[in-house]
């Protein structure tokens, strides 16, 4: 791949992002034989891409294999599929997934991915495939320099897509340099731009109780894609099951976050920690999915919970993810610490004798019971199969919220991944992958997937775009 300086008026393959979909997209089509530009909006690749926290769901591989995992099923991957959506997914693109994620997984690997068997803790089996933040969009990004046929360029940003008179997208305006231009494509179009969590405007019409919520998607997805294939008809699907993430951390609380900031989410409460709202009250069951969390926490006044652990979870802080990495939030300041659960609630304006009664009544129902009786927790044991308690000096303190990770709806796409508009005919010569195509999650995204999502979606686009002039020429011939 040679990065490009001034950009090329013409290729075979355009693809818009340089995220892990629009990585293997790329990549795949380069080595399917067609030109490929690959345009990255910011000023570095990766996206979102770079900051998920590196867990790909994936089935029949031989790491599970060689860990002697053999109760997994295509078949019960594409049911937790379906019933994680609520059956408000597409059952096509669901088997898009199921088809080639092993193929997928081998593809990555052979590009110099390095997965190790890990555990997300919401199956009975184990699919989560890690790499570490960021590690594997790094790896396909040196992929991708070694990949003859390809040219790279950075702060270049699409604007606009045109049709020739047959209506195939043929053409792309984009911005580099200060100037604007047109690029003639003559194979196809791949929208990998991500999604819109940066975009307040966007949020306030498809999701507007998360306009204000904490931004952590890539800094430049702000739904270009969605709305230059809007504007050629596109249609669009779970747009209307856009959510957050309750546990974006807040830097520096009272201060503002930052426009620009790269929030850590921070899962404590999956691992021990209690929360409570502004007031000082715990407010829910905080052993509950993240995206359970997000609409009670929404309630709370400013719609903030308050992260409370000990030494103990501190101490499973997680070393190489951006998700429950304490130790890095710490020393970002993400999390505060204390010596005592009073000094810990006047470091966020807290009032000290309403947490400490909070986490007080906690620990007894803990020691006593084991049972939380306010709200009926009982997952997060000690080895004794007891509640854990809060107790352990020094103590630490999180404010966190709403966060919108990324928005999983966009335009809707065909088993080939080519964009349809809004009677279901297809947009000849444009192709929507990753978080700019919707329909693969419908109500509820299912977790540890969209890594692995992007990656199949942007490999299988990558195919259909390079074998378009073939199928063009074959039927010329013919």
């Amino acid at each position: 791949m040679s990065q490009a300086d001034a950009l090329p008026t013409k290729t075979d393959v355009l693809v818009l992002g340089a995220g892990m979909a629009g990585l293997c997209a790329a990549i795949t089509a380069a080595e399917a034989g067609a030109d490929v530009l690959l345009l990255e909006k910011a000023d570095q690749p990766g996206g979102s891409s770079s900051y998920a926290g590196g867990a790909f769901t994936f089935v029949g591989t031989d790491l599970q294999e060689a860990a002697g995992m053999t109760g997994d099923s295509l078949e019960a991957l594409r049911n937790d599929f379906l019933e994680s959506g609520q059956h408000k997914n597409d059952p096509a693109l669901v088997n898009v997934y199921v088809e080639d994620q092993l193929a997928t997984y081998e593809f990555m690997r052979d590009h110099g991915v390095k997965f190790s068997l890990g555990d997300l803790g919401i199956r009975s089996f184990t699919r989560a495939h890690l790499t570490g933040t960021g590690r594997a969009v790094t790896a396909m990004f040196e992929a991708a320099l070694k990949t003859p046929r390809l040219r790279y360029a950075a702060k270049a940003a699409a604007t606009r897509l045109h049709r020739n008179a047959a209506g195939r997208v043929n053409r792309v305006t984009v911005t580099h340099g200060g100037k604007s231009l047109d690029i003639e494509v003559s194979r196809g179009v791949i929208l990998a731009t991500g999604g819109f969590s940066r975009s307040r405007k966007l949020l306030q019409t498809y999701a507007p109780e998360l306009a204000d919520a904490v931004k952590h998607g890539g800094i430049a997805n702000t739904g270009d894609g969605l709305v230059m294939a809007t504007a050629l008809g596109a249609g669009h699907a779970d747009l209307g099951y856009v959510s957050g993430s309750y546990g974006g951390a807040l830097r520096n609380y009272p201060e503002p976050a930052g426009d620009d900031d790269y929030p850590p989410l921070i899962f404590a409460f999956a691992a021990g920690a209690i929360m409570v709202n502004k007031n000082g009250e715990r407010f829910v069951n905080e052993a509950q999915s993240y995206k359970v969390l997000s609409g009670i926490g929404m309630k709370q006044p400013d719609g903030l919970g308050f992260q409370i652990f000990d030494q103990k979870v501190m101490d499973g802080s997680g070393a190489d993810t951006s998700v429950n990495n304490f130790k890095d939030a710490l020393a970002n300041g993400y999390i505060r610490t204390a010596s005592t659960i009073a000094d810990l609630a006047r470091a966020m304006n807290l009032d000290p004798a309403k947490v400490e009664a909070s986490v007080d009544q906690y620990n007894k129902d803990a020691r006593e019971s084991g049972v939380d009786s306010q709200f009926g927790r009982k997952v997060n044991q000690n080895a004794k199969g007891e509640l854990m308690t809060v107790d352990v000096a020094p103590y630490y303190i999180a404010a966190t919220g709403n966060a919108i990770t990324s928005t999983y709806g966009g335009v809707t796409v065909n088993p080939d991944m080519v964009v349809t508009d809004q009677f279901g005919d297809p947009i000849e010569g444009l192709y929507a992958v990753g978080e700019t195509a919707g329909g693969f999650y419908g109500a509820l995204y299912l977790s540890g997937s969209a890594l692995s999502r992007s990656a199949i979606t942007g490999r299988r686009a990558g195919q259909r775009a390079a074998a378009s002039v073939v199928r063009a020429t074959s039927l010329a011939s013919a």
